[in-house]
């Protein structure tokens, strides 16, 4: 309990620290625009997990180059790529303290505050890119991330697809049954547990950074994430196969704290939720034209993909959301009717 007390203590110290830096950027808090007149500027620090070649964080370079334009460079936004910060959950429960400002990475990391941030990691909802652009481009997907921001008590801004989920393994696998206690490594988050259970993996929960380590010793014979990821995280290297499963379509978003947000002047709330929008179309763009350019990049390091048959998995995990998600449910069929083909 003392070093609960101790951490949060510095965390106040910091979060003041900061503010003080900054020229009181806290704001007034009635979101007029007279701050902005006033010449008041801010430094915000945004944390990504991902490192400086990845595509998420070349489109928080746009986001930053964008906002610092519109302001007139009254607002600058740092990057902490690679989790420099601290990890994304962290950084989430850090948002409220000023440790930083702006978190970028996938929704689906709110998972711990909101059941409802699961549905982003929820298996097989999307027939293809253009339907996940429905969603998340749409009102479907406005929708959530408006309820995900009251549920949290923060706002999240634009989407971004950060890429579709595939396996890397050491063992050839091309079926459902091929997965039965396999000892795969799946993030932090809830949903995904319970997925590769549901399949009749071993999943094991761990941060990306220990994913590399862990094949290599075997704690782990695999891992699951999207394609460009395991490319800059080098989680090929240590693998003999690409499984082309394509079970998950990873969403990000710039996720702020709302009491911070809504102090900021009314016009540079109006930048940031407009930068964010284009910043996360970016992403959808180099993420699709970087998974197409990284596969013989990847096959180069010794890995063969193996072309599954998706039907297949889907049977497999008929039922799974009713049973084991069904407040998911409902946006689950939103999703579904939202396929534009």
């Amino acid at each position: 309990m003392k070093k609960k007390i101790l951490a949060a203590l510095l965390c106040a110290a910091m979060s003041a620290s900061l503010l003080a830096g900054c020229g009181g950027n806290s704001g007034s808090g009635n979101g007029s625009g007279s701050a902005a007149a006033s010449g008041q500027s801010y430094t915000m620090k945004m944390h990504l997990s991902l490192g400086e070649t990845d595509p998420v964080y070349k489109s928080a370079e746009v986001f930053a180059k964008t906002v610092n334009e519109k302001t007139g460079g009254a607002i600058t936004v740092e990057l902490y790529p690679s989790s420099s910060l601290g990890n994304t959950a962290d950084c989430l429960e850090g948002l409220s303290l000023g440790i930083c400002n702006i978190v970028y990475e996938s929704i689906g990391n709110l998972a711990s505050m909101s059941s409802l941030a699961n549905v982003e990691a929820a298996p097989y909802l999307y027939s293809g890119v253009d339907h996940w652009k429905a969603v998340w481009e749409g009102e479907i997907g406005q929708d959530i991330l408006t309820k995900l921001g009251e549920d949290c008590g923060m706002t999240l801004m634009g989407a971004g697809l950060q890429g579709v989920r595939v396996m890397c393994s050491n063992k050839r696998i091309e079926t459902p049954a091929d997965v039965a206690g396999f000892k795969l490594r799946v993030p932090t988050i809830p949903i995904y547990l319970d997925t590769w259970q549901w399949l009749g993996a071993t999943p094991t929960p761990l941060g990306g950074s220990e994913v590399f380590t862990a094949i290599q010793q075997g704690t782990v014979n695999g891992a699951e994430n999207g394609l460009t990821n395991i490319a800059s995280l080098s989680w090929d290297e240590s693998c003999d196969y690409i499984i082309e499963t394509n079970h998950v379509y990873n969403t990000v978003s710039f996720i702020m704290d709302k009491n911070y947000f809504t102090s900021l002047p009314a016009e540079y709330q109006t930048i940031i939720q407009e930068a964010s929008v284009e910043a996360g179309k970016y992403c959808t763009d180099l993420v699709m034209d970087a998974t197409e350019s990284v596969r013989p990049e990847v096959e180069a390091a010794g890995c063969e993909f193996i072309n599954t048959d998706v039907s297949l998995w889907q049977q497999a995990l008929d039922g799974f959301l009713e049973a084991k998600y069904p407040d998911l449910v409902p946006y689950a069929d939103a999703i579904k009717a939202a396929d534009p083909a």
